[in-house]
């Protein structure tokens, strides 16, 4: 057996949750880590706990009916062994944020990697928005990278793609895939979606594009919202006009998950993704897939 390589390093990384196995966040079998903290408030968020991070005020505290929180030093502390998950914390807190959420080591996040290994594609680390947390990001993979144990799991990240390219240099060495989401065609309704401007994502996907790390860029499609003529086409011109062969994933809006001015739209039918899909291939784009 090689010898397993002892990580050592003051970064901690937040982390909301994670998911020791997953065959939805990217290829094959998948160990997922959800960061906590987001730059977008998106309407359609799908974990809107995540995005949020903890100020402590303490009112959580009172109404977890397991006493799974309580407060030391000025700061909230969680329980995991008298939590049940039943995030009344979370319909509580004023911001919708997660108390639960735990700074974790490197080595921590390892462990079960290991254990798992023999089981595992790789790695994706999603939110929240990762990137957020990009020093936490490439020591983990680095880590990763180097441990002869784990250096065959690809690592991938799920993000908004608000990453600046010098934030993507340093994570490129160890980094072989961003799955990015472009939530809107036109600058207007991404700014309503999201509450952010959508140039430094298209700064992104041309830049992963250009260095060979975009895994492929998403679609969240939201009937009457994202799926419009106009939107479409505004969205298809600038995926095609970086390259007509970019992997498009087309994501279902669900409520599941959802905060209840979201639950105001519809969840997205077989019928309009197909009609995306078969709309975005006409517009040029070559790998779209539902």
């Amino acid at each position: 057996m090689s010898r397993v390589p002892q990580v050592s390093s003051p970064t901690r990384g937040l982390v909301a949750s994670s998911l020791r196995s997953s065959l939805v966040d990217g290829p094959g079998h998948r160990h997922v880590l959800f960061l906590q903290g987001c730059n977008f408030d998106c309407l359609a968020c799908h974990n809107p706990s995540t995005i949020a991070v903890c100020d402590d005020c303490g009112v959580c505290v009172a109404g977890c009916p397991l006493d799974a929180l309580s407060v030391s030093g000025g700061r909230v502390v969680f329980h995991l062994d008298r939590c049940d998950g039943c995030d009344i914390c979370i319909r509580v807190c004023p911001s919708n944020s997660s108390p639960m959420a735990q700074e974790t080591t490197v080595e921590e996040i390892l462990e079960p990697l290991r254990a798992d290994a023999p089981f595992l594609s790789g790695i994706t680390v999603t939110g929240g928005e990762p990137t957020l947390q990009v020093d936490f990001l490439v020591e983990l993979f680095e880590a990763i990278k180097s441990d002869p144990d784990l250096s065959r799991l690809t690592t991938l990240v799920d993000t908004n793609g608000t990453l600046s390219p010098e934030g993507w240099k340093r994570l490129a060495p160890v980094l072989d895939g961003a799955m990015v989401d472009l939530k809107a065609g036109n600058p207007g309704l991404h700014r309503t979606l999201t509450g952010q401007e959508m140039d430094p994502v298209l700064v992104s996907i041309r830049w992963l594009h250009g260095h060979g790390l975009l895994a492929e860029v998403r679609l969240l499609v939201v009937e009457g919202v994202t799926d419009t003529d106009e939107e479409l086409d505004a969205w298809a011109s600038f995926v095609g006009g970086v390259s007509t062969s970019i992997p498009v994933r087309l994501m279902r809006f669900r409520h599941e998950g959802t905060r209840p001015a979201a639950r105001a739209w519809p969840e997205t039918s077989e019928e309009a993704l197909v009609r995306v899909r078969d709309h975005l291939a006409a517009a040029g784009l070559t790998q779209v897939a539902v």
